[in-house]
């Protein structure tokens, strides 16, 4: 029983990739009562009690701001950091962390998971939380998606926050990231550069990888209660940025919010409502293919599938 309480100080932020997760991982971590999984983690994944350093941290919150946004507040960073911003824990994936503790990549079906697994995430992450002197700890992971019924079995009272993109975004989106043709696709088992070696169109790929994390994440939170998920639309997020961090920090469980130092950071990643780039970029034959692999899944999720959404 102890040990399932340990959930209720947990939260976990799914996306399939390119949703817009990373920003909002950073601009929730930015508060001084939220722990995180940091870079320092990442790369020491069994001395949780660095997370200190986060604490640390927070006593010079313009740090967390210029060190983990560019200047005009994107979050994602498609090129390697400079070395004096590399030392400020950032918040990060780590999936070191989970695979310390013996959590895999993708669960069989049949895994099986031991006591042991369970103690040691639930220890580490506890440890964390308590080392940065938050009120919760928010792990956002890609492959957190299709692990959800491992996560709930770990920690039951674990709350969930589902961020939802276009698919017509995402897929875009991911094109034009640097890591995308060399990560490995799970649900095939290759990578986007050898699937396009076999034959395959990159736009192709780009869009039914969405339609497929979808799946998984669409999988995992039907084992959850209505009351352990929230839905963030990513369009109403940039349009009211306020509104929408201030309910997502209430679920999350954060009652000690008066953080005026977060409150004028978010501020100043002026988020807003942006044109996106597919609408203008795809040929009507490129929309019509993205379409062809999305069109089911974006009307399941509540998009407007009758041409290009302006």
């Amino acid at each position: 029983e102890f040990m399932s309480e340990k959930g209720r100080n947990v939260v976990f932020l799914l996306g399939a990739g390119r949703s817009g997760t990373t920003l909002l991982y950073k601009i929730l971590s930015m508060h001084r009562n939220v722990a995180y999984l940091s870079n320092y983690q990442k790369r020491f994944p069994d001395w949780p009690f660095l997370a200190y350093f986060q604490y640390i941290l927070n006593q010079f919150p313009e740090y967390k701001r210029a060190t983990w946004f560019k200047e005009k507040g994107n979050a994602y960073f498609n090129e390697n950091r400079k070395w004096l911003h590399s030392i400020v824990p950032t918040p990060s994936e780590a999936e070191s962390v989970y695979a310390s503790c013996g959590i895999p990549l993708t669960p069989a079906k049949d895994f099986y998971l031991q006591p042991e697994i369970s103690a040691c995430i639930q220890n580490k992450f506890e440890c964390i939380r308590q080392r940065a002197h938050a009120e919760v700890l928010l792990s956002k992971r890609t492959a957190n998606n299709r692990r959800i019924p491992l996560l709930k079995a770990i920690f039951p009272n674990a709350r969930y926050i589902h961020l939802i993109r276009d698919g017509r975004a995402v897929a875009y989106s991911a094109l034009q990231v640097a890591w995308w043709n060399d990560h490995l696709l799970y649900w095939t088992g290759k990578t986007p550069r050898q699937m396009v070696e076999d034959g395959f169109n990159p736009l192709e790929l780009a869009a039914q990888n969405w339609v497929e994390e979808m799946k998984s994440i669409e999988e995992g939170i039907e084992l959850l209660e209505k009351s352990q998920l929230l839905e963030v639309r990513y369009d109403e997020l940039l349009q009211f940025p306020h509104e929408k961090i201030q309910s997502i920090l209430n679920f999350m469980g954060v009652t000690s919010q008066k953080d005026t130092a977060f409150c004028n950071n978010l501020e100043t990643l002026q988020l807003a409502p942006k044109q996106e780039t597919w609408t203008n970029s795809w040929t009507e034959s490129e929309l019509d293919l993205v379409h062809s692999v999305q069109q089911d899944t974006l009307s399941h999720w509540g998009f407007d599938i009758k041409g290009k959404r302006l």
